[in-house]
């Protein structure tokens, strides 16, 4: 039997969380002076949650006020299985992540979702609808949110291993799809508008388009992206399959892209109608979170998950 020396565990488990800090970087932090770690248990927590990231939303209830967010952008993580160690990491370094909250909503970051009409929807049947669109794993929850504007359900499956991590740190805690929220604040945007728009949701690996008249949605995909020449060539398949002119139709950008990004500057070569969207406040916000674009991250502050 081999006897290994103590040290080479401390040494082997440096070496683990070294490598994991590497795959995580903090691209921004606002934490407003009125986040009381004393008060947490009167604030809400959203968590957004993918492969490509980590994302926070601190929401004080009794005034409806976003007063604190992080966001850790991974590197070089390909599935579910690697994030639970990340957090582990994550509760370490963030400020926000370690707290108790009133409440919590996890928003789940990946292309495992379908919608179904509400007249065709039976619980029974949730997981054969996933199926059409998606392939499970069978380490998956499947849960279904509500989109009210649409009159419709959105079928998706959550990691177990995200789960049963969060349900270890967290109490009271509800999963959504981020596609929910994004497709619901776009129907509550345009509820009185008539004229068909196409938005378009960025984020670093993949991006939505999502097609809306009025209160109707008529499209609705997920195309990954790895170049500004993928992004425009799936955009512009997007409007001829859908037979909207680039010259005429209003395209609307959400998500974190800015006017000096190579995905923009290619945009505005093929669409002549391009401009950036806003985020549906319907919540207040502290002084240091009004300095970010209103563009940004559209899914994350978003009521329908309070």
């Amino acid at each position: 039997m081999t006897i290994r020396n103590p040290g080479y565990f401390v040494s082997l488990r440096y070496i683990m969380t070294t490598e994991l800090k590497n795959k995580i970087s903090q691209a921004n932090s606002f934490i407003d002076e009125a986040f009381d770690e004393k008060k947490t248990a009167d604030y809400h927590l959203i968590i957004q949650i993918g492969i490509g990231g980590v994302w926070l939303a601190v929401n004080e209830l009794s005034k409806n006020k976003y007063i604190a967010f992080e966001n850790y952008p991974f590197q070089n993580v390909y599935g579910f299985d690697a994030i639970p160690d990340l957090l582990d990491v994550l509760t370490k370094e963030s400020r926000l992540l370690p707290q108790k909250y009133s409440s919590v909503s996890c928003i789940v970051v990946n292309n495992l979702s379908t919608i179904i009409p509400n007249p065709l929807f039976e619980s029974q049947r949730k997981e054969m609808y996933l199926k059409f669109n998606a392939t499970l794993h069978g380490d998956e929850q499947v849960l279904v949110d509500d989109i009210k504007n649409l009159d419709a359900k959105n079928v998706f499956a959550l990691p177990l291993i995200l789960k049963n991590k969060l349900e270890g740190l967290y109490k009271n805690i509800s999963y959504h799809h981020f596609s929910s929220g994004l497709i619901e604040g776009l129907l509550i945007q345009n509820k009185n508008q008539t004229v068909k728009k196409l938005f378009v949701h960025i984020q670093p690996s993949h991006f939505e388009a999502i097609v809306i008249e009025g209160k109707n949605l008529l499209f609705y995909n997920t195309f990954s992206h790895h170049t500004a020449e993928d992004f425009i060539y799936y955009l512009l398949f997007v409007c001829e399959q859908l037979l909207l002119n680039p010259e005429t139709i209003e395209v609307i950008l959400l998500g974190e892209v800015e006017k000096g990004s190579d995905i923009y500057s290619i945009a505005q070569k093929y669409i002549r109608n391009l401009k950036f969207g806003e985020r549906t406040d319907d919540a207040g916000f502290s002084y240091q979170l009004q300095t970010l674009p209103k563009h940004f991250y559209f899914t994350l502050f978003n009521n329908y998950l309070l």
